[in-house]
């Protein structure tokens, strides 16, 4: 196996990369923009809190499919390579929380409804750090790796 097959574990490839990418940043812009409008009162235009809603709810089901795909070969590879583990695990976390705090949204009991709802949103504005970050160390790593080798 050459050094470039080696560095490139638990890398992606660049459709399921840029899928991954869009697919989270629609998540995470329509949920900010349905907190904003909904909580903050802000005019954000044409799209009302509910289009705001909707799009958050069908992107954060297309957002766990895209999980499920990267957990084989991207998180898999990529932890059994050591590589990126602790923001590997952040952005796991994160997303389990997300998704569980989203489920008790709609199943939960409605006496914690309140609670989950700020649980929910500190979390995923938690998000909008730990994905970026997870990124970035990623990307330096391979870089650093690369480095090395040459």
């Amino acid at each position: 196996m050459s050094h470039h097959k080696r560095s490139r574990i638990g890398m992606l490839p660049r459709w399921q990369r840029l899928s991954t990418h869009t697919i989270f940043t629609v998540c995470a812009v329509s949920g900010l923009g349905f907190l904003l409008k909904r909580e903050a009162g802000l005019d954000l235009g044409e799209l009302s809190a509910h289009s705001m809603l909707v799009w958050h709810g069908v992107s954060a089901a297309f957002a766990l499919v895209v999980l499920g795909s990267v957990l084989p070969g991207h998180v898999r590879g990529a932890w059994h390579a050591r590589r990126n583990r602790a923001t590997g695990v952040a952005m796991l976390t994160v997303m389990a929380v997300l998704m569980l705090s989203g489920l008790l949204l709609y199943y939960g009991a409605e006496e914690a409804r309140d609670l989950t709802v700020r649980v929910h949103w500190l979390i995923g504005l938690g998000a909008f750090a730990a994905f970026p970050l997870h990124l970035v160390v990623g990307r330096r790593q391979y870089r650093a790796k690369l480095a090395l080798t040459r």
